[in-house]
């Protein structure tokens, strides 16, 4: 708390709704009244005798908890529960999703999408993916650099080993 008297300035001016306008110029502040550091510290600090100390707080608390009845505390186990379970599912789906193929940029939009669809996850995420192919990883082999430039002569080209080993044994080719 120490910092936010810190942050308050060192004046404080409280406005009245006496003003009066100078020749055409902005109107000019009467009857201010300002507050030294230490008058708005008094004024935190007896705010603060007002709240209720740290103790004060879980002692009230633990008399709340214990004024619940038995079926309040099973409806807070029920809704926990559901929470649990709601959770659970969401992160089975999430996996399914990811192992279904579904490129990684599309698969929050591919899970909320399926599911929103009435029956089982599983069957309707099929559906989803013959019907939108295009949310699925594309099989397009990249070829993998090592950073240096290569340039293929021919892929019908044999190397020179085989070329050599077929002249030798043929019978093996």
């Amino acid at each position: 708390m120490e910092n936010n008297e810190n942050a308050v300035t060192q004046t404080e001016t409280v406005e009245t709704e006496n003003k009066t306008e100078v020749s055409g110029e902005q109107p000019v502040e009467k009857n201010e009244k300002t507050f030294t550091q230490e008058e708005v510290n008094a004024m935190l600090a007896k705010e603060k005798k007002k709240m209720p100390s740290k103790e004060d707080m879980k002692a009230f608390n633990e008399w709340k908890e214990s004024q619940k009845t038995e079926e309040d505390k099973k409806n807070e186990i029920l809704l926990e529960n559901e929470t649990l379970k709601k959770q659970l599912a969401y992160a089975e789906n999430k996996s399914v999703v990811a192992n279904a193929g579904v490129d990684s940029k599309f698969q929050k939009f591919v899970l909320s999408e399926v599911s929103e669809i009435e029956g089982d996850f599983e069957d309707n995420l099929k559906d989803y993916l013959k019907e939108n192919p295009q949310f699925l990883i594309s099989k397009i082999e990249t070829p993998k650099t090592n950073g240096v430039a290569t340039k293929k002569i021919s892929d019908d080209a044999e190397d020179g080993v085989t070329a050599i080993l077929k002249q030798k044994h043929p019978d093996l080719f």
